[in-house]
């Protein structure tokens, strides 16, 4: 009996065909909420405001997720890595991005305000002063001064904090 002919086959080449087709011309959904920034608006709000920031140990080093918005105001699309984008020591260390290889980074159409969320990869000696977000010149303090010890978080769980970690 030949393989082709049985209709059971056919059914199951349709729905991978089918399957590959959606998965290629599937495009992923923008983070955040994107919004067309209006003519007066540039001025009344601040280019970037941190709204969350979340510390998760990892033995001896944490994950920062920093969720925030933006307001590019620039012709051009801003996707948000270095060089335009860089979390920094109070003496001016580059902190390293925490990249998944499955991940695109995130990006911000020209002229609007979107929420999105960052990612980046702390060692101990990073939680020992504070640390500010730089991006296309715009900075916002993203932790305090005060030094946070890394070994009084439970490992795998998750803190979070409204704004800046103190």
């Amino acid at each position: 009996m030949s393989l082709l002919k049985r209709f059971e086959v056919w059914v199951l080449i349709l729905l991978a065909a089918g399957a590959g087709l959606w998965v290629a011309l599937d495009q992923p959904a923008e983070e955040g909420d994107p919004r067309p920034l209006e003519e007066g608006q540039a001025s009344e709000e601040p280019a970037l405001v941190i709204h969350r920031c979340t510390l998760e140990r990892d033995y001896g080093n944490a994950r920062l997720d920093i969720e925030l918005r933006y307001r590019n105001s620039s012709p051009r699309p801003l996707v948000l890595q270095p060089p335009d984008v860089r979390l920094l020591t109070r003496d001016g260390r580059e902190v390293p991005s925490f990249i998944l290889p499955v991940e695109k980074p995130p990006q911000i159409a020209p002229r609007t305000a979107q929420s999105v969320r960052l990612r980046y990869w702390l060692e101990a000696a990073h939680l020992k002063g504070g640390l500010s977000l730089d991006i296309r010149g715009s900075r916002a303090d993203v932790k305090s001064d005060a030094a946070l010890d890394l070994e009084k978080l439970e490992n795998r769980k998750p803190r979070t904090w409204q704004g800046v970690i103190q």
